[in-house]
């Protein structure tokens, strides 16, 4: 059985169209994307009706729940003064339109997969139980500032019994292996971005991926792949919606090809959280009444 695992995609529709291309050789069983569909780059609303035409599961990030709970009882509007964002999400809900907004709401907020156990691969966005929070490197091993040590990680995965979880979050391709408080064994995969990454995976015009392969001889077998496309026909795009999407000219500048010039650019106030940081509601959510009317039968049980 062969997964092929992909997420933060923010409305990449270059890096997705990349990506399936060369999962064509691959040809996996399921496809499972780790949340972050939407946000940052114009084209939220084209990466979800491609993906739904096509067999996959996901599940929901913190970019979901930035546009789908925007001007709700659970995440007014000014919560943020930055106006620059409340522009940005209110053209994208509007691209986006009512039924991809309920669409995202109701992504699960977890997905998990047993190969010859229960749970054998549980798929999240940041950590279980939280999409705002990551998973990162050890320290020593990864010259991002931002690492953890392995008591951390242990306490973010709690009582999780899986042989493989998988997480997005961070845009930086990770195979960590560390034991949680029930077991000794479990491999952490984050498969990098679909959209811009962060570290030494900070390269325009590359996307990442994992492949995970389970059988009953071998157990998980899990590798990392980088997609090169060329980043011009983006680039492009981006400069053609300067005057409509708000700030396309911030985001063509940082996915622009070394040989072109970067272009004036509004001051960035992109709604943002620490790693770290969730709204103060979200540990009590499924006892509130209007998280429960926005996902309906999609709420946490445990």
């Amino acid at each position: 059985m062969r997964f092929a695992v992909f997420g933060d995609i923010h409305g990449n529709l270059f890096g997705l169209e990349a990506v399936l291309r060369d999962l064509r050789r691959h040809r996996p069983d399921a496809m499972i994307v780790t949340g972050d569909l939407v946000y940052k780059l114009p084209w939220g609303a084209e990466v979800i009706d491609l993906l739904r035409t096509l067999p996959h599961r996901a599940v929901l990030g913190n970019s979901e729940l930035y546009l789908a709970l925007w001007e709700t009882p659970l995440w007014p509007a000014d919560l943020w003064n930055l106006p620059l964002a409340h522009a940005v999400i209110a053209w994208e809900r509007r691209r986006l339109g009512a039924d991809r907004l309920a669409w995202l709401a109701a992504l699960p907020e977890h997905v998990a997969l047993s190969a010859g156990r229960v749970e054998d691969l549980l798929v999240v966005h940041g950590v279980p139980g939280n999409p705002f929070l990551p998973i990162l490197g050890r320290p020593g091993e990864d010259r991002s500032p931002w690492v953890q040590t392995d008591a951390r990680v242990q306490e973010l995965l709690g009582d999780v019994d899986a042989d493989v979880v998988v997480c997005g979050h961070t845009h930086t391709p990770l195979i960590r292996p560390v034991a949680s408080r029930v077991r000794a064994d479990i491999t952490i995969v984050n498969p990098g971005s679909l959209s811009y990454g962060r570290g030494r995976a900070a390269t325009v015009g590359q996307a990442g991926y994992a492949l995970l392969d389970w059988s009953g001889r071998t157990g998980w077998q899990v590798s990392l792949h980088t997609v090169h496309y060329d980043p011009a026909p983006l680039h492009a795009a981006l400069l053609a919606l300067r005057g409509d999407y708000p700030v396309a000219a911030y985001i063509a500048n940082r996915m622009r090809p070394t040989t072109a010039a970067a272009v004036e650019e509004p001051e960035l106030d992109f709604v943002r959280f620490r790693w770290g940081d969730a709204p103060a509601w979200w540990e009590v959510r499924d006892d509130l009444p209007a998280w429960r009317s926005l996902r309906g039968d999609h709420v946490t049980t445990e």
